[in-house]
């Protein structure tokens, strides 16, 4: 059980980074039209729905740290 932990932290930290850096250029790189562009925007086109993708991410954060202090603290090998 404590193996299947480890995987569950480890999977939710890929899955929270790879959210994080999809929201990072949903955040600067969407364009009006809702397409991806070149240019660089200061300020989110779409500020409402990066918003929640970042908080999806965070979600999986919290959810890989949880596991693993589960893993650590109720699986221990005493």
């Amino acid at each position: 059980m404590k193996k299947k932990c480890y995987v569950l932290a480890l999977i939710s930290f890929i899955l929270a980074i790879a959210i994080f850096v999809f929201t990072y250029f949903f955040f600067h790189y969407l364009g009006t039209e809702g397409v991806f562009t070149t240019v660089f925007h200061e300020e989110p086109v779409k500020p409402y729905v990066t918003e929640l993708l970042g908080e999806f991410g965070v979600m999986f954060l919290f959810t890989g740290t949880i596991s693993l202090l589960i893993g650590k603290i109720f699986f221990s090998k005493k």
